[in-house]
């Protein structure tokens, strides 16, 4: 019996030395194990942090575009900045469709309306190119293929949409340039229109130059000014 004694007390030595050792470890371990249940929220906090503060991409403008909103801006700061990039989006992309310089376009529309949407004239001649009405619904129906116009619906109203008036009124730029083969004519033609203009070539009659001078001075005016920097 006291062998039995013996090795029942050095078992519950043992289980009690085992014991105090679990107990320490847990001691130890638990608190670190507790903690550890709870990360999982702290992981995806910190994750929605990281991704809150990575760096966003913007969009890259080619330095042209940059110049020709710089410009629309001085002389419309009143216009929003999403209104001034989609105009000058429309400026560029018409104008190098139609091989015109865009800035010449800008020095047109500075001269005609100063890049007033709903600018009237005492002749009638509409929008920010101020396009006579009837000119306008010409030049709708001639383009209504590559646009997708509905030339049925066209009024003089229609020419006070900016988008509309401008990708008319570059066209007709280019139009008239093709008919008359020099700038200065097309210009002159823009103002006075192609059935005077041609009428006094034919006839040796003077032409006024006035218009087409000032429009070519603001060209070169707004060549002069400086990229804006990024």
């Amino acid at each position: 019996m006291e062998k039995r004694t013996k090795k029942t007390l050095t078992r519950t030595l043992g289980c009690g030395r085992a014991c105090a050792k679990a107990a320490l470890a847990f001691a130890l371990i638990g608190p670190a194990f507790s903690l550890s249940l709870l990360r999982p929220q702290q992981n995806t906090g910190v994750t929605v942090r990281a991704a809150e503060i990575s760096p966003v991409v913007e969009r890259v403008r080619p330095r042209e575009l940059v110049k020709i909103n710089a410009i629309l801006r001085s002389h419309r700061p009143d216009i929003s900045e999403s209104e001034s990039w989609e105009l000058s989006e429309v400026i560029l992309e018409e104008s190098t469709k139609r091989h015109i310089d865009p800035l010449l376009v800008m020095a047109l529309i500075k001269i005609e309306s100063g890049f007033k949407y709903q600018a009237v004239s005492p002749m009638g001649a509409r929008g920010i190119m101020q396009i006579m009405p009837d000119t306008g619904k010409f030049l709708a129906e001639a383009l209504a293929g590559e646009f997708g116009f509905h030339p049925a619906q066209f009024t003089p109203e229609s020419l006070d949409d900016p988008v509309l008036n401008l990708r008319l009124g570059i066209y007709y730029l280019h139009d008239l340039k093709k008919q008359f083969q020099q700038l200065n004519l097309a210009l002159i033609a823009y103002n006075s229109g192609p059935g005077d203009t041609q009428n006094r070539l034919q006839n040796n009659l003077d032409l006024a130059d006035e218009y087409a001078s000032l429009v070519l001075n603001a060209y070169q005016r707004y060549k002069k000014i400086k990229h804006p920097a990024f």
